[in-house]
């Protein structure tokens, strides 16, 4: 494929990701919202049901819309005989993963309002999977216009209701749900459009096919549940260690932050995705291209948004949630540094299982779960919250370096001090001026002021090089 192809096809997705993942910001929105309407102790309680659910229910993932865009982007004629059998799949997975959840809560003493909330978010998480399904089929087919429409319909629908019941006083119990309801709209919709628009979904089930989709996705399951695990295990045994919900508001208000910056290196790799599996088997020069290029960007836009929000932290806390969540601040300082490792660490996984390394992944994964879970049971204890966000930096720098070797060893090499050093260079200067110069002026003027002033420091340092001049210029293209 010829590289016009490539970016034509990147732009393209990337356009429609950027208006999918965009529209995250409205429940990132409406949790900020929730943050300043509940306080922090009620805050608290919100946040560990949906961690704690969110946690369960992603068994119902399996790491099996992954194999069906990997599959469905070399095979369409395959197409009936997937989403058929995935589709039971994920409802099978999902009654196992609630009934699971459900015995947990039988033999602990959280009070009765705390097991109806989260078994509500759990049933909302059962029909946000099928909601992600769907959106799998289109990524499978490049369709990131219907995605884009499914998610952005979702997001708005949550981010509308719940602005309605936090005003009229329902609380937790009325917001999980809304959630529930919008959850279940939306997976209705989706299930409309891909019966409509690329097959009729009839449920299939052939065991010996589910077999195989069980071996082909354990290792990327794996992969999903434990990274799931240490996203979120920090908030559910800060619980069950501390048992403080202001300290897990104060958390989770720093971690809803970080979450939303994610939205940029998660919208970036699976808009290339079905990109990079299809060249695995027509040219691994372009995939290898398409990879160091990804990187580069990634690690050039996260540098920035770390030092920023670093410097601008006590701003930014107040502006958004408020004085009563000043105790966010550290947490979001440590919080920062992880963010560096967050953005390339989703190339490098990607990347990975784009050649049919998931094993590896899984591997990664499963070594990096067991060093922040003994991190938190080492931390949390003495240090709490803070500790919590200490174990999660480490293990971030714990799998970008696996995966980096990894990547190395069965794509092509980096050379991370290399492309560091005109970044470093940049975002110094960016960090004096905001400290000398720009930190008195209104926040919204200064995070502008300090991009125009990196951006410009890495085009005086030459940073871009002529193939970056290309890709942008056929990018910005109508």
């Amino acid at each position: 494929m010829s590289e016009s192809g490539i970016i034509h096809r990147a732009k393209r997705n990337i356009f429609y990701k950027l208006l999918s993942e965009f529209s995250r910001i409205l429940p990132a929105l409406l949790f900020i919202y929730m943050a300043r309407i509940l306080g922090d102790e009620d805050f608290g309680k919100l946040s560990f049901a949906y961690s704690f659910a969110g946690l369960f229910i992603i068994v119902a993932d399996f790491g099996l819309n992954t194999i069906l865009i990997r599959s469905l982007s070399r095979q369409k004629d395959q197409t009936g005989k997937y989403i058929d059998n995935i589709f039971v799949l994920k409802i099978v997975l999902s009654v196992v993963s609630l009934s699971v959840m459900g015995l947990f809560f039988l033999v602990t003493d959280y009070p009765a309002e705390v097991i109806t909330v989260v078994m509500i978010f759990g049933g909302a998480m059962f029909f946000r999977t099928l909601v992600d399904f769907f959106c799998a089929v289109f990524n499978a087919y490049e369709w990131m216009d219907m995605e884009a429409f499914l998610k952005g319909t979702s997001h708005i629908l949550l981010f509308l209701s719940g602005i309605v019941v936090l005003s009229l006083g329902f609380g937790t119990l009325g917001l999980a749900n809304i959630f529930l309801l919008t959850y279940l709209i939306s997976s209705i919709i989706g299930f409309y459009i891909v019966c409509l628009s690329i097959a009729n979904i009839r449920p299939c089930f052939d065991l010996m096919f589910w077999r195989y989709l069980l071996r082909e996705s354990l290792p990327l399951a794996l992969t999903v549940i434990f990274t799931v695990i240490y996203f979120k295990i920090d908030v559910v045994m800060l619980s069950l260690i501390r048992g403080d919900n202001s300290e897990i508001g104060w958390y989770s208000a720093a971690m809803r932050l970080i979450e939303l910056m994610v939205v940029i290196p998660a919208l970036i790799t699976s808009a290339l995705f079905p990109i990079v599996s299809s060249l695995y088997q027509d040219s691994i020069d372009s995939l290898k291209k398409v990879f160091k290029a990804s990187f580069r960007y990634l690690l050039v836009i996260a540098l920035p948004t770390a030092v920023g929000i670093l410097l601008l932290s006590e701003r930014l806390i107040y502006t958004i949630y408020g004085k009563e969540y000043f105790k966010t601040i550290p947490a979001l300082k440590i919080l920062v540094f992880a963010l560096i490792f967050i953005f390339v660490n989703y190339i490098l996984m990607n990347i990975l299982v784009a050649v049919d390394r998931q094993k590896i992944n899984a591997i990664v994964a499963g070594t990096c779960v067991f060093i922040n879970i003994l991190l938190n049971l080492c931390l949390i204890p003495r240090y709490g919250y803070l500790g919590a966000g200490t174990a999660t930096v480490i293990t971030e720098i714990a799998l970008f370096a696996l995966s980096l070797f990894f990547v190395a060893k069965y794509v092509c090499r980096v050379n991370i001090v290399v492309l560091l050093i005109r970044p470093l260079i940049s975002v110094i200067i960016m960090g004096v001026c905001i400290v000398s110069i720009l930190i008195k002026l209104h926040l919204v003027l200064v995070i502008f002021l300090s991009a125009l002033i990196y951006f410009s420091s890495l085009l005086v340092l030459r940073f871009f090089t002529e193939d970056d001049k290309v890709i942008l210029s056929h990018l910005i293209r109508k």
